[in-house]
């Protein structure tokens, strides 16, 4: 035990040297505890979430338990691209993209003649659905229909509401669904509208080829028509001028006018290449030639002349034109640049012959053909009416008889499938329902409430202002907190795993005890050893919260240093009793003297604590009905008491006597320590005229209870009256969970020691 002595305790009385105190400055929030701050709200909003997520799964539990289950039996379709053959089996060819807009456009036409009403009103007319109980509900219709209006339409929105028509992503197939709370009738309605569907395409495509054979036969007596029309003109021109079938392309002028042709299309086309090479030799651009470009020589001159003006360059920088192997290499270099210029100038000599060679070539080529179109020309009324009869019967013929083997090709298909749409895999009667989801229900449930959960924990913490840790009371209040007083049920009710783990140590302990208590009985030299007890010493979380208090006003230190001590708060019930009396008792326990004075002449609940009597006190000191002071001992060892007394009518003018100051002078002489409790500071004025007259104010606030502006206004009004405030004491706050995991034992000092009882512990009140 440490000795009073060795603490700062002066001897003589200290008034209050604050006088006008300026307002509190507030210090910079601090910074970096967002995570933080957003994991103590909930911690302590989890009550609020636990209540949210229960609700809300509970909710989502009873409508899965009590609502009707719905099984939905999906079949699978494949649809291809291929597209109906029309001339010679070919098809029309289309872009295998998938994004190609026909496709998408032929995909998008079958979706939407999935969900047709045309087809929902044939699978409810072929299963008898409109009479079915499983799919018509009992009773009157939940949409009545307008007089006249047809009832097949509600059943066919009633069908579309539980059909689901959805394509696989990435592939041909498409997905359709039915829901209904018998597993069977889903089932069979999915098969059947999938079945529908396919047979309805079946139709199509046969009404398709129909109306193509029909165009088809049309069109053949057309070209039958034509094509006798064409031969019977054919004869009669051939007889009318006495001419032989002819075929001009084996006609000697006629080829040899095609030879000509050819001919002179590719001397104009190399004209127009020399044209263009001609022109970079007018610019004198001879480096953009082709035949410069491609003559190995002049690469290789133009590589070695670059390289020889390189090597110039690099020496004339260091050494003057007068240096001979400067010099040298300048005539080297000139020597290069001549060569390239010579063998340059005969590539553009070459060109520009060529130039002249093809422009003469296409003159007279231009000359040569117009003899023979001259030529041609002589039989051209005669030779080109034969040969557009002949052109015409031949045209006729082809389209004939491409436009029968067609009318044939489909004559023999016509029997045959053609549709491009197949079952690719039929629906099974499902084992679960499909609605309500149990397990995703509970797991959007859960994650939902959770959601839901702490959004309600951030917005009430938000809207609860009040004062829930230490850097809330240095943010409202400006001052540092001297002690955090735990919650006495919270702590009485730490988590499982913590008190498991104690009362593990605990346990260890006493066996350790057990053992050495064996060790000591073992006989020595025919007699038994002492047994020397060793007592662990521990305290509760509460009672080492007020020794904290203690430690901090013991080693306060200062000009002023507090020996006469005012406990209050702003507001009632907030634990200011709870701490003076503790305070005290603390204070007492480390060997100073300690007088408890109840300054609340109002609501004074000290004694009650203390189990002493409650008067004669403060009350009848003041007003002069006893002359020596109301002191009296207590129960605990260097702790006093002076009770509240009787009731005041006035207290107000009793604290503002000169007795007070009398007492409290004498106190000063007598005790080390003078813990004052007084009513709030916001509730009555009793409160600043006490904390005027000593040297320091406790100011006591409770976690989450005491509002943030009403403790702010009473450290102003505290301020107001000159009152020194030493710190705030939070009480109900967060106790540490190292605690559970850490316990005091006085270790063995040898034989004959005595176990020493630990302080007081904590009151654990039912004070205000």
């Amino acid at each position: 035990m440490t000795p009073i002595s060795s603490y700062p305790v002066p001897t003589s009385p200290t008034a209050n040297a604050l006088g006008r105190v300026r307002p509190v400055e507030l210090p910079p929030p601090l910074e970096g505890g967002l995570v933080r701050d957003m994991l103590a709200i909930l911690r302590r909003q989890w009550k609020v979430m636990a209540l949210t997520v229960l609700v809300v799964a509970g909710a989502t539990a009873a409508y899965c338990e009590f609502a009707t289950p719905w099984y939905t039996a999906t079949a699978t379709v494949l649809i291809d691209s291929r597209s109906p053959q029309l001339l010679n089996g070919q098809q029309i060819e289309q872009d295998p993209d998938a994004l190609n807009s026909a496709k998408y456009d032929y995909y998008q036409t079958q979706f939407t003649l999935l969900v047709s009403p045309t087809l929902s009103a044939r699978v409810i007319d072929q299963l008898g659905l409109a009479h079915d109980p499983r799919f018509v509900p009992p009773g009157p219709p939940s949409t009545p229909l307008p007089p006249g209006a047809d009832p097949t339409v509600l059943l066919v929105q009633q069908y579309l509401r539980l059909l689901t028509v959805l394509p696989v992503r990435g592939t041909r197939l498409v997905t359709v669904s039915f829901t209904s709370r018998d597993p069977q009738l889903a089932t069979q309605v999915a098969n059947t509208h999938v079945s529908l569907f396919l047979r309805r395409g079946v139709e199509r495509v046969d009404q398709s080829m129909e109306q193509i054979r029909t165009f088809l036969q049309t069109k053949l007596r057309d070209l039958q028509d034509r094509l006798q029309g064409a031969e019977t003109k054919l004869i009669k021109y051939q007889s009318a001028h006495k001419l032989l079938p002819v075929d001009l392309t084996q006609g000697v002028a006629n080829e040899r006018f095609t030879d000509l042709s050819r001919r002179l299309t590719a001397a104009e086309a190399d004209k127009i290449t020399l044209d263009a090479q001609y022109q970079l030799i007018l610019r004198h651009d001879y480096d953009g030639l082709p035949a410069v470009l491609a003559s190995p020589l002049i690469q290789k001159l133009r590589e070695d002349m670059n390289k020889l003006e390189v090597d110039y360059a690099l020496m004339a920088k260091k050494f003057r034109p007068t240096y001979p192997p400067l010099a040298q290499l300048a005539g080297q270099l000139e020597t290069a640049r001549a060569l390239l210029r010579h063998e340059t100038e005969k590539v553009v000599a070459g060109v520009e012959a060529n130039h002249l060679a093809a422009a003469q070539t296409v003159r007279d080529l231009r000359r040569t053909l117009s003899a023979e179109r001259r030529v041609l020309l002589e039989h051209k009324d005669t030779e080109g009416e034969l040969l557009r009869l002949t052109r015409d019967v031949e045209t006729t013929r082809a389209l004939h008889d491409n436009v029968l083997a067609r009318v044939k090709e489909l004559d023999v298909a016509g029997g045959a499938d053609s549709s491009n749409m197949s079952v690719a895999e039929a629906a099974v009667a499902p084992v679960w329902p499909s609605s309500p989801a149990t397990k995703l229900a509970l797991l959007l449930g859960l994650a939902t409430g959770l959601v839901l959960g702490t959004g309600i924990a951030f917005l009430r913490d938000s809207w609860q202002r009040t004062v829930r840790d230490v850097q809330d009371v240095r943010l409202v209040t400006g001052l540092e907190t001297l002690a955090i007083i735990p919650d006495f049920k919270a702590v009485s009710s730490a988590p499982v795993h913590e008190r498991l783990r104690w009362r593990a140590a605990q346990a260890r302990t006493a066996a350790r005890k057990s053992l050495r208590r064996l060790r000591a009985v073992t006989p020595e030299n025919g007699h038994a050893s002492a047994v020397v007890p060793v007592l662990p010493i521990r305290t509760s979380p509460s009672a080492e919260a007020y020794q904290t208090l203690r430690t901090a006003l013991l080693l306060s230190r200062g000009s002023a240093h507090p020996r006469v001590i005012l406990v209050t708060s702003a507001a009632a019930r907030e634990g200011k009793t709870t701490t003076a009396v503790n305070a005290a008792l603390a204070l007492a326990s480390c060997g100073a003297t300690v007088l408890l004075m109840d300054g609340d002449l109002r609501l004074p609940r000290c004694h009650e604590a203390l189990r002493v009597a409650d008067h004669p006190g403060l009350t009848e000191y003041l007003s002069g009905s006893m002359v020596a002071h109301p002191i009296q001992p207590t129960s605990n060892a260097n702790l006093s008491f002076i009770a509240a007394g009787g009731a005041a009518a006035n207290p107000t003018e009793l604290l503002t006597s000169w007795r007070l100051s009398a007492l409290l002078r004498a106190v000063r002489k007598r005790f080390d320590y003078v813990v004052i409790d007084s009513p709030p500071v916001l509730a009555v004025s009793d409160g600043l005229l006490l904390a005027n007259a000593v040297d320091g104010v406790l100011l006591v606030a409770e976690s989450q209870r005491t509002a943030a502006d009403r403790m702010q206004l009473a450290v102003l009004r505290l301020h107001q009256a000159g009152a020194r405030l030493l710190g705030a004491v939070l009480n109900r706050g967060e106790v540490e969970r190292e605690y559970y995991r850490y316990q005091y034992q006085r270790p063995q000092n040898g034989a004959g020691a005595s176990a020493v009882a630990a302080p007081g512990a904590a009151l654990e009140p039912e004070l205000a």
